[in-house]
């Protein structure tokens, strides 16, 4: 943790999903994740779970954003919201059509989406969706990108600028194990990326 935040990313996100690998609420302690420099926003990620439990969460580790990644209703982000966090929806894009309307019940309730990839797991399958269906979107609400981003598709991403991209979320491919990252492929993301 505190490699990749002498790097000074935006952000850094934990994991409070128990059936994830990279579930963190075992090995990171609350004190541990509070004592990350300010201006690194501590995201918490969260799956279907309970307001009750994120907020419990959300205290305990002095977390900036809540980044959901389940069948959130938009009724629980606007209860989380109501607490002063930051939101996150996620949306999964598989490789038919994507509905974007079904983003319209969340955009008042949220600060931010999020693009992954659909796959066999909720993340870090460590592919990236068609990033043309992203033209389809109507940038009203900023979004952070993930799903299979990785040196090779740079030049893609950055092709993306024009769009309300605020932030590209990594993982699998900068891992060198679930949960352990790869510190000199995030450096050379980071030049790539400047």
């Amino acid at each position: 943790m505190k490699k990749v935040a002498r790097l000074r990313p935006q952000y850094m996100g934990f994991i409070f999903h128990e059936k994830s690998p990279r579930y963190m609420a075992t090995s990171l302690s609350p004190e541990e994740v509070k004592s990350l420099p300010k201006k690194i926003k501590k995201v918490g990620v969260f799956v279907n779970a309970t307001t009750n439990y994120i907020q419990q969460v959300a205290s305990d580790y002095a977390l900036d954003i809540l980044q959901l990644h389940g069948q959130e209703p938009p009724q629980q982000c606007a209860q989380l919201k109501e607490q002063g966090y930051l939101i996150t929806k996620v949306f999964s894009i598989g490789h038919d059509t994507f509905d974007f309307n079904q983003l319209e019940p969340y955009k008042p309730l949220v600060d931010y989406f999020l693009f992954d990839t659909q796959g066999q797991q909720l993340g870090g399958n460590g592919v990236a969706f068609d990033w043309s269906k992203l033209r389809q979107y109507d940038n009203e609400i900023p979004f952070f990108l993930s799903g299979g981003i990785s040196l090779d598709n740079i030049e893609q991403l950055k092709a993306l600028k024009h769009l309300n991209l605020h932030a590209v979320d990594v993982n699998s491919r900068f891992e060198i194990e679930p949960g352990l990252k790869d510190i000199d492929q995030l450096k050379l993301l980071i030049q790539k990326l400047s």
